[in-house]
């Protein structure tokens, strides 16, 4: 990981750290990488080399139960690595490398266990609900939701269940770091205690839990930072439901789950919380933060010397959330639904989602919701009732020509004496002085996306009518799950943008984040279906009939999440 959430994990535990006097020697300063933070892996899904979600993910109800100090109840949910491959465990949990184990321990009501931990090992406990008490050298402490506490062999204990509920944790084996030394007391720390911290990963909120274990929580709405890193790292869902961004999969993640990031450097990870609730995760950091050697090794095949310096660690820009210097997402959306609606070309209802950029506007910080366009002058959703006609109308086509894409229903499209049919998917040009005729047929509106393209100096627009349909082409694969095929494009006459092309995004999937260059004008339109983005730091609703363009900062990363049963379809252009 990165420093900032080195810092921000140091400072949560500072109590916890402090007293307990176990410590392992100093580790020297990571190096910082100097790549660009403004995209994750860009290779695409190949389920025969990406590692299997599946075998880095666990849940402790899959596993039989054994028993520790006579009547702890331990169930783990990950354990050692079972394969010479890091890569390729043999079965799902067993991942781990330094980390013994991560398990759920129950300890019935009414039941008390006593002894010591092994020699050499220490257990790390985070109290999940119940109460009781742990007592150590004749002192008793509480024990309840938040408490949190290390064994270790330096002492023995007690540990009672004095309610009427099973009282249950969350355990992180592990082997006692060398050159520690040896504390004959316990240390009990409670996380209330402790204020939350906001910043790392844009949006954990930490406050702290006994050395090892961190409990954080995701507000509602919101997506933490994509990324990876070398160090073993664990994560335990706590409370809530939340979707996990593990690799390029998506799935969804329930309380008593936990899984490992799988030790490829570009495999990024990020806990979504789509719903109303809070969600609450233990971080399990690693016990060493040494870059596995093995790993680097094979990295610097291909990336050059072994060091973290030149390492592309899979990461977005991970500068923490700061909202009056960050890019107003919302001003660079727009719905149909909420634009005033307006007529063209006689009877073409018009509802504008984007408009152009204001004159001498700043493109990162327009003054108008929606108003960000550099190359076109509106991006818009149009319905033509049907026995309508559209038709050249006076001022119209200034210094513009017009995109159609068909959204939906039945019609024609006629001129210079040629006629067209139209459907879904199809998709023409119009330009200036073209004498043309849009007919709607059938019993519903005739419904396009409109593109009114700046005409650039020194273009020459085509004067004939021309109706592409590419809406049963091959579709090629881009962005790990997007499925694309261009509809119309600069060869059938754009002026500015390379394409409209179509994207579909199957179920349960996430496109790949990146971020738009400089100067470069990305836009994209929800055409079917309820999805969310994240756009830069933050998550958006993003229905159907929604445009937005992407803040070419060259850092403000946005990718498409498809959580629901459906696949959901998108045009996007790019200049």
């Amino acid at each position: 990981m990165k420093r900032l959430l080195a810092i921000s994990t140091i400072a949560l535990c500072l109590t916890a750290a402090a007293a307990y006097a176990q410590q392992s020697p100093q580790r020297p300063a990571r190096a910082v990488s100097s790549a660009r933070e403004d995209a994750l892996d860009p290779s695409p899904v190949d389920p025969a080399k990406d590692p299997k979600l599946n075998l880095f993910l666990n849940d402790w109800h899959n596993s039989k139960p054994r028993t520790e100090y006579g009547k702890l109840i331990v169930q783990d949910i990950l354990t050692k690595l079972d394969s010479t491959d890091p890569l390729h465990p043999h079965k799902a949990g067993a991942v781990l490398s330094e980390i013994t184990a991560v398990s759920h321990a129950t300890l019935p009501p009414g039941r008390a266990v006593t002894g010591r931990s092994k020699a050499g090992v220490r257990e790390i406990y985070y109290t999940i609900d119940g109460h009781g008490t742990v007592t150590v050298a004749g002192k008793d402490h509480a024990v309840k939701e938040g408490i949190g506490f290390t064994l270790t062999p330096d002492f023995g204990f007690k540990l009672v269940n004095t309610g009427k509920k099973p009282l249950n944790f969350y355990v992180r084996t592990e082997d006692v770091p060398p050159m520690t030394k040896p504390n004959p007391d316990i240390v009990v720390v409670n996380r209330f205690d402790a204020d939350r911290r906001i910043g790392a990963h844009w949006v954990h909120t930490c406050n702290g839990g006994p050395q090892g274990l961190n409990l954080c929580t995701v507000a509602p709405h919101t997506m933490p930072q994509p990324h990876s890193h070398p160090g073993e790292e664990v994560w335990i869902m706590v409370k809530g439901d939340s979707v996990l961004s593990l690799g390029k999969a998506l799935v969804h993640m329930r309380p008593g789950q936990a899984y490992r990031i799988p030790p490829t450097g570009v495999d990024a990870h990020s806990n979504l919380n789509l719903t109303e609730e809070p969600v609450q995760l233990l971080y399990l950091g690693p016990a060493d933060r040494t870059v596995d050697q093995a790993m680097v090794a094979d990295r610097a095949k291909t990336t050059g010397p072994a060091n973290l310096a030149n390492m592309d660690f899979a990461r977005l820009d991970n500068s923490a959330l700061n909202i009056p210097t960050e890019p107003d997402a919302d001003m660079f959306m727009g719905n149909r639904k909420d634009a005033w609606p307006r007529v063209e070309h006689g009877n073409l209802y018009i509802r504008d989602m984007l408009t152009a950029l204001q004159p001498g506007g700043d493109p990162l910080h327009p003054t108008r919701k929606g108003a960000v366009l550099t190359n076109a002058q509106a991006v818009s959703y149009a319905m033509l009732e049907p026995g309508s006609t559209a038709h050249p109308a006076d001022g119209e086509f200034k210094g513009l020509q017009e995109t159609f894409v068909v959204n939906s229903g039945i019609g024609t499209v006629s001129a210079g004496g040629k006629s067209f049919d139209l459907a879904k998917g199809k998709a023409f040009i119009l330009t200036p002085g073209m004498d043309f005729k849009i007919t709607a047929k059938g019993d519903q509106y005739l419904t396009f996306y409109v593109v009114a393209e700046t005409l650039p100096d020194g273009f020459t627009p085509k004067t004939a009518l021309n109706v592409v349909d590419n809406s049963k082409a091959p579709q090629t694969s881009a962005n790990w799950y997007n499925k694309e095929r261009p509809l119309i494009t600069k060869a059938d006459g754009m002026s500015q943008y390379g394409a409209v092309t179509e994207v579909q995004l199957q179920s349960m999937a996430m496109a790949r984040p990146y971020s738009a260059a400089k100067d470069v004008e990305e836009i994209w339109i929800a055409t079917d279906g309820d999805t969310e983005l994240l756009f830069g730091k933050a998550l958006r609703m993003v229905p159907a009939g929604t445009a937005y363009r992407v803040p070419s900062t060259g850092l403000m990363a946005h990718a498409h999440i498809n959580v629901t049963s459906k696949s959901a379809h998108f045009l996007y252009m790019v200049k």
